[in-house]
């Protein structure tokens, strides 16, 4: 789409509906490790999309969890010259939260973080690489980084940690 095309002219609902088609139109395949698309809503506006996945099928490994959730939310503050979102990997099970944040927390880190949360504790943030690109793209790429960082997470003293050198 043209509108699409332009980043100045995105609003969040049409963002958070394009991401929501891309994974709805997976679900009825039996083979997708999509298996549940749903909007995140907050006094009746859309915040976000959440995205129930088969692990073991979406990961192309085995996962000690059946399923786990991504979550998706993007913001197009005036205040700052570029796009807030979170993008994260959530396993009830395990009490895990891996993912990216970019927005104004954490300064110290730079615009774009890393964080894993354990058992509600955070136990591991870093700087990450800040994108600079289109939405849908930022949605891409993190997706694809996703795969290798939960691939390259090791647990020691009984908590998740990635190493350094695997953030992106």
């Amino acid at each position: 789409m043209i509108f699409l095309a332009n980043r100045a002219n995105l609003d969040r609902r049409t963002l958070l509906t394009r991401i929501h088609n891309r994974f709805q139109t997976q679900v009825p395949d039996e083979d997708s490790p999509i298996k549940h698309v749903w909007y995140q809503t907050s006094t009746g506006n859309k915040v976000g999309v959440r995205v129930t996945v088969t692990t073991d099928a979406f990961l192309g490994t085995s996962d000690p969890a059946d399923e786990a959730e991504l979550q998706i939310s993007f913001d197009f503050p005036q205040t700052h010259s570029y796009d807030f979102y979170m993008i994260q990997w959530v396993e009830s099970d395990r009490e895990l939260m891996v993912g990216w944040h970019q927005d104004e927390t954490h300064a110290d880190l730079g615009e774009c973080h890393f964080q894993i949360d354990y058992q509600g504790e955070t136990v591991q943030r870093a700087a990450a690489e800040f994108l600079d690109v289109h939405p849908l793209n930022v949605v891409d790429r993190r997706l694809d980084d996703l795969v290798a960082v939960l691939d390259a997470l090791m647990w020691g003293d009984n908590a998740p940690v990635l190493p350094t050198e695997a953030i992106r």
